[in-house]
């Protein structure tokens, strides 16, 4: 392969490389093949919570199916929801700082076959055990779902070189929102066949234990340990990580726990999550309020989360590109850019789940536009705050990204269970519902406020920032060198940001 590196030293924490490189296909990108999947199947399994909880519930199936139903109240349903998204918190930080040594491999298939094996035995779970042992098997399942992430990471970086890990690592991390949209409309289908919701979680098992063996039997922790990958391939990949290596920084942590400008992201952080879990969990059940049923819900519910999607394609890129001219400066800030952005998306949320709660029950396909432009918006605020640690902190984005994650996903993964304290045992109330509307229009309204008012996209003190120029000892070479690179094949400019991409 045609392989042309310069060394070069970046600003303070990370050293980079400009790569020219006869892009190849190889058996990584069949490596990044299998880890889509996998992500579609982790996303199934999360996006089918909601509609499974409410099958289990489904009383208008009492006299059709020969499965036993439960009356569970909104309490108990809400317990099961919150179970799952407080595991899922809980391991987001220890996953990070312990499997990172532990094979990938290995990691992936155990994950994939422990959320098959729960599936499979969930009907007896729920039959013998009752909801107390279901909180439980939701617990470790949320568990494994933040090690998957981990572990997405770690075989990105051992996997790709520099200049193709950030599309790649798009790609994987859209499965996860992939496999929500098509979860919705399959579970809604499934639960209304005989086995009702049984059949929910045998089908989801039947996903869970197949990928698992397709993980341990066709993939690999590194190129190494490939038998398929050529010896050029592995030169080429060993040749480029060689030349991508990070400084070992001390972290700040007490500079970092005190700043109120990371604070007031992690508030903003935390608004989006609770309303994105408001969406997996109680948007079918909220659907059913309006006389429809629950293979219908299903189905409504699915355009919401494309339209996310969608929205965050389009104008991810586009935000970028913009932000990229140099004519922009003149005009605004990086500041003035990203909060204006986040402004908009949040006042539109903000109106519409102040509007949709007064929509009468026919208006079904008017609620249906409402509720999928609320989440289109949050997919253009993901487009704003969510890029601001790396504005914040080049050395330690991904320290920063993991801290807000972690806070946001325990406050919002307490939320379920106390909707479901206001929802008690009438899951058809309009009122209870509008309360539930307000308390996140609320929490929108404050949050967001303190993230305009305290939030910066400055570089903090604390990021080791020094009077150097962004490059170091080739600064009278980079120049040159990008024109001929550009001149005799694709130049890549790589340089290393400690981040780390998630999902809510």
């Amino acid at each position: 392969m045609d392989v042309d590196f310069i060394r070069s030293q970046f600003q303070d924490g990370h050293y980079g490389v400009i790569t020219k490189n006869g892009f190849s296909i190889g058996v990584r990108h069949l490596q990044m093949l299998y880890m889509f999947a996998n992500s579609i199947a982790i996303g199934i399994i999360r996006g089918t919570m909601g509609i499974a909880v409410l099958a289990i519930n489904d009383q208008t199936r009492k006299d059709d199916t020969y499965i036993k139903i439960y009356n569970w109240d909104g309490k108990i349903q809400g317990a099961i929801l919150s179970s799952f998204f407080i595991g899922y918190a809980l391991m987001l930080v220890p996953s990070e700082k312990i499997l990172r040594n532990i094979s990938a491999k290995f990691l992936t298939t155990a994950i994939l076959f422990i959320n098959g094996a729960l599936c499979v035995a969930m009907p007896t779970i729920v039959n013998r055990g009752g909801w107390i042992a279901v909180c439980n098997a939701k617990l470790l399942m949320g568990m494994s779902h933040a090690c998957f992430h981990t572990v997405n990471h770690v075989q990105l970086e051992t996997w790709l070189p520099p200049n193709e890990k950030r599309i790649f690592s798009t790609l994987i991390y859209s499965g996860v929102q992939l496999g929500i949209i098509t979860a919705l409309p399959l579970a809604g289908l499934i639960s209304a066949a005989a086995l009702g919701w049984e059949l929910v979680y045998y089908a989801l098992s039947m996903m869970g234990l197949s990928m698992a063996v397709i993980s341990g039997t066709l993939t690999a922790s590194s190129p190494e340990d490939h038998p398929a990958v050529g010896d050029t391939e592995k030169e080429f990949i060993r040749k480029n990580l060689e030349c991508y290596r990070k400084k070992d920084l001390p972290i700040p942590w007490h500079a970092i726990l005190t700043s109120s400008k990371l604070w007031a992201l992690i508030f903003a952080h935390a608004a989006s999550s609770t309303l994105f879990i408001f969406y997996v969990a109680y948007l079918p059940a909220y659907i059913m309020t309006f006389g429809l049923s629950m293979k219908e819900s299903s189905w409504y519910c699915m355009w919401p989360f494309l339209t996310m999607s969608i929205t965050y394609i389009i104008l991810r890129p586009t935000t970028e590109w913009i932000f990229g001219l140099k004519y922009l400066n003149y005009i605004c800030s990086t500041q003035l850019f990203r909060k204006t952005i986040n402004t908009i998306g949040a006042f539109g949320i903000v109106m519409g789940l102040t509007t949709v709660q007064n929509f009468p029950s026919q208006w079904n396909w008017a609620t249906i536009i409402v509720l999928a432009a609320i989440l289109g918006l949050l997919g253009m605020q993901f487009c704003g705050f969510l890029i601001s640690f790396q504005d914040l902190s080049e050395n330690f984005s991904g320290t920063l990204m993991m801290l807000s994650c972690t806070f946001s996903s325990v406050f919002s993964g307490c939320m379920p269970y106390i909707f479901g304290l206001i929802l008690g045992d009438n899951m058809n109330s309009t009122e209870r519902w509008r309360i539930i509307l307000l308390i996140l229009a609320s929490l929108y309204i404050v949050f967001n406020i303190i993230y305009t008012v305290f939030g910066s996209h400055d570089r903090q003190y604390w990021d080791h920032v020094s009077n150097k120029r962004h490059i170091g000892h080739l600064n009278m070479l980079m120049d040159t060198a990008e024109e001929q690179l550009d001149k005799n094949g694709q130049a890549t400019y790589v340089s290393h940001k400690n981040e780390m991409d998630t999902s809510v």
